[in-house]
């Protein structure tokens, strides 16, 4: 073999082998690319993300208006009682009749077959015997409840107020002196007394009102005078 056929052949050889380098080395920078991007090879996901207020699992009434307040359909806002808005309505249970004034020592009959009557009105100075009452000017009232029913009368439901001056103000009550409730009942035919001491003060004394409260479903009666 010549030496110009041997120079060729290594040449030759040479070129081969550079190319296969060259070769070698763009694979590897295509590989590189490939590891440093993330999204490479990586497909769209088959589940799509639910949307806010369409969550899978999710109450559909959720998404309906009203849903969840507590409101119920067919409900609607009430205006106050039925009863005050339409005519003819339950009448107010703690109105009460109330009988016309009438003065000191006069007969009133605030239900049938009862008479009431207030003979005395004295001026008394009144006594503090428990914790909350105030001794000093006062009121002392006598009444008398004359039955004619024809049968026993309950008097436990009785009540007794006083008020004094231009705006009805409310008497406090007093044990003494001489204070004494009623009895429990009072027979046929038969007359009760009590006697009942408020606190009024003197510059009122002579603008005075007692007040009969028999019981729930009878009239009030209404004693005026000095």
């Amino acid at each position: 073999m010549s030496a110009t056929s041997l120079i060729t052949r290594r040449r030759l050889l040479l070129g081969v082998i550079v190319l296969v380098l060259a070769v070698a080395a763009v694979v590897a920078v295509v590989a590189l690319r490939s590891d440093a991007d993330p999204t490479a090879g990586n497909t769209p996901s088959a589940s799509p993300t639910a949307s806010s207020g369409t969550d899978a699992g999710s109450d559909p009434e959720a998404s309906e208006p009203g849903a969840g307040d507590g409101e119920q359909p067919g409900d609607e806002p009430s205006d106050g009682d039925p009863a005050d808005a339409e005519p003819g309505g339950a009448a107010d249970p703690a109105a009460r009749e109330t009988l016309d004034p009438a003065p000191f020592g006069a007969e009133v009959t605030p239900q049938r077959g009862v008479t009431v009557v207030v003979p005395k009105v004295e001026e008394v100075t009144g006594e503090s015997n428990v914790p909350g009452e105030v001794g000093g000017p006062a009121l002392r009232f006598t009444v008398d409840v004359t039955n004619g029913t024809g049968k026993t009368l309950d008097l436990r439901t009785v009540v007794v107020n006083a008020y004094y001056g231009p705006d009805r103000t409310p008497a406090s009550p007093l044990l003494k002196p001489g204070g004494k409730a009623f009895g429990s009942e009072v027979g046929d035919g038969d007359t009760a007394r009590g006697v009942f001491v408020f606190n009024v003060p003197a510059e009122f004394q002579d603008e005075v009102e007692l007040e009969f409260d028999p019981r729930i479903d009878a009239p009030i009666a209404i004693f005026t005078g000095a």
